[in-house]
């Protein structure tokens, strides 16, 4: 007998027949005598639904309580939650449904992005105790003030794999609308290759670059804890999927993936007024403090200073979402910064190529700009390190990069080498 802990997101109980599928699993699971805790998120677009709503009474997501928002969008996996405990229960097995404060999830005070601090899982234990299918709301917890909160995009990942820790699970399933972890996006390349495995690490950039199968957060979790991740498909719970696991245990990629994020906005600053020669960085020390306070990621940064001029040009990627609160910092920040004339740009997508090793191996990154500049493909902003390598370009260019990427390195089924 084992301990499970399985996920299932908005595309998989998008309605009440896919729920009913949901629980045929669940049940299938335990009917093999394992225990099982289940996580759920709102069910298909609700969460959308939800935040529609709020804009008609708030336009301007700075006009909007945090506090609030948490308070509406977490109402929508609780709706998930009653539903595939019925579901569950109508197949002849016990179960028990639970908010996030119910299952214990203590939060930080961080409205829209807050972070597990710890979780108390005495119910859950005692509902696995007696026999029954513990059902817990994905996304939410609570802080120790009794305050509601909810752990941001992709939370419901990051709750499946904090209980997995804290419960001892020998294995965390995240059943989803895809097979597994593929080289791209079914969507884009449709004839990708699916991974058998990946490391934690690998999994962790193409999370953190755009990939939309897990959370980022999560599985920096999963790595921190040991927790082995399964990502499957709801619609064909017996394929295996892809195991994200330690990296001595999965296969050395040269390329593991090609991510594409369409979700992210570039903001250039270029001071105006002549900088404190002896601290030159000092307002964008602050700026970047502050963003971390505010639990706001930034991504690819670069700095420019010209020789001749006493300005210098600042320029960073953030989430389209942030936009509001970023430039609202940026105005408070003026002075420090040199009273920038500030840019925004949205219309961007940043291509990001993800492998071990790559800073000795440059042949991946002359084959990343050989195949963009066959294509004229204009690129913005480059980040490299030893895992990935990141290009900022028009959003029209984005699925046709990540195409021609692919065909360059052979990640198709039947042609991929390791």
């Amino acid at each position: 007998m084992a301990r499970l802990v399985q996920k299932f997101g908005g595309t998989s109980v998008a309605d009440v027949s896919k729920i009913r599928k949901a629980a045929e699993i669940i049940v299938a699971a335990a009917a093999e005598g394992h225990e099982v805790t289940t996580v759920v998120s709102a069910m298909g677009h609700t969460t959308d639904h939800l935040v529609a709503l709020a804009e008609q009474i708030f336009p301007e997501p700075g006009m909007r309580s945090a506090r609030e928002m948490d308070m509406l969008l977490a109402t929508g996996e609780q709706v998930s939650i009653a539903l595939l405990t019925m579901a569950i229960q109508s197949l002849g097995y016990q179960a028990r449904s639970f908010t996030g404060a119910q299952a214990g999830i203590i939060t930080e005070s961080q409205h829209g992005v807050a972070k597990i601090q710890e979780i108390q899982s005495d119910r859950l234990e005692s509902s696995l105790a007696r026999g029954e299918i513990a059902v817990v709301a994905g996304f939410q917890g609570v802080t120790e003030n009794h305050e509601l909160t909810t752990l941001g995009r992709g939370g419901s990942d990051t709750t499946a794999v904090a209980l997995s820790a804290a419960l001892g699970a020998d294995r965390c399933d995240i059943y989803t609308d895809v097979r597994g972890v593929y080289t791209a996006d079914p969507r884009i390349i449709s004839d990708a290759r699916r991974l058998p495995s990946v490391s934690y690490e690998e999994m962790l950039e193409l999370a953190a670059t755009g990939a939309q199968v897990m959370n980022a957060r999560s599985v920096e979790l999963a790595m921190d804890n040991q927790v082995q991740v399964r990502v499957r498909s709801t619609f064909a719970p017996e394929d295996q999927g892809t195991l994200i696991t330690h990296r001595v245990s999965s296969p050395e990629y040269t390329i593991a993936g090609i991510a594409c994020d369409m979700n992210s906005a570039v903001i250039t600053l270029k001071s105006l007024s002549p900088l404190n020669d002896t601290r030159p960085l000092e307002g964008i020390s602050a700026l970047f403090t502050r963003l971390q306070e505010l639990a706001i990621q930034t991504d690819m940064v670069m700095v420019l200073k010209h020789e001749d001029e006493p300005s210098q040009e600042l320029a960073f990627t953030i989430e389209k979402g942030s936009l509001p609160r970023v430039q609202q910092l940026i105005e408070s920040l003026a002075s420090s910064l040199g009273n920038p004339l500030m840019q925004v740009e949205t219309d961007i997508a940043k291509v990001s190529v993800v492998g071990r090793r790559l800073t000795t191996r440059p042949e991946v990154v002359a084959g990343v700009f050989e195949s963009l500049n066959l294509a004229a493909i204009p690129v913005q902003m480059v980040a490299t390190g030893d895992m990935r390598i990141s290009v900022l370009m028009p959003a029209k260019h984005g699925r046709e990069a990540v195409k021609l990427i692919h065909e360059r390195f052979n990640l198709a089924e039947g042609t991929f080498t390791t």
